[in-house]
C-alpha cells in the first residue's frame, strides 16, 4: 500500500526545480528526498555547510564572505545537476536561509529577477525570509543589474 505523505512531511521538502529540494533540518535526516544513484548499498550523502546566517557587515568583509558563500553553493548545485542528482538545500526551519539560496541560485545561474525568483519558490514553499536574508539579496539584485531603477 502507498502511503500517502502527511501535512508535515510536505512541508518539509518541496521540489523547487527538476533537481533542487527545499526543506528543513528534519528532511535532511528522515530520508526524504531518495538517493537517485546507482549503488545498492547504503553509503554517505555529499554535503556543503555553509552558514551565512549572521555575518555581520560590521566585520567589513560581510558581503564578499556572503558572495562567497554563494559560489560555493552554486558550484555544489552545479556539480550535483550536471551529474543528474538530486540536491536538497536546507536550513534548521527551512522558512529563511534555504529559500534565500536557492533564490539567489536563480537569479545567478538561471538569470531571474530577484522577484520572479522569490514568487518562483514562494508558489511552492512557505517562505518567511529573514530581513537579513532580505537585505542580502537586494543587494545581489544590485549586484546583477547595475544601473537599473528599482520598480514599485
Amino acid at each position: 500500500m502507498h502511503r500517502a505523505a502527511n501535512t508535515q512531511e510536505m512541508k518539509e521538502l518541496i521540489v523547487v526545480t527538476d533537481y533542487i529540494y527545499v526543506g528543513n533540518l528534519n528532511a535532511a535526516y528522515n530520508g526524504l528526498i531518495p538517493c537517485t544513484c546507482s549503488r545498492g548499498t547504503r553509503h554517505s550523502w555529499s554535503r556543503l555547510k555553509v552558514d551565512i546566517g549572521d555575518v555581520p557587515d560590521a566585520l567589513g568583509d560581510g558581503p564578499a564572505l556572503k558572495q562567497r558563500c554563494f559560489e560555493d553553493i552554486n558550484e555544489c548545485i552545479d556539480a550535483s545537476t550536471e551529474k543528474r542528482k538530486r540536491v536538497l538545500v536546507h536550513c534548521r526551519d527551512g522558512f529563511s536561509l534555504a529559500p534565500t539560496c536557492i533564490i539567489q541560485y536563480l537569479m545567478v545561474k538561471q538569470n531571474m529577477r530577484l522577484i520572479a525568483a522569490y514568487e518562483l519558490l514562494r508558489a511552492k514553499y512557505p517562505v518567511n525570509i529573514r530581513e537579513c536574508h532580505q537585505n542580502v539579496l537586494v543587494s545581489l539584485e544590485r549586484a546583477l543589474r547595475p544601473g537599473e531603477q528599482e520598480t514599485q
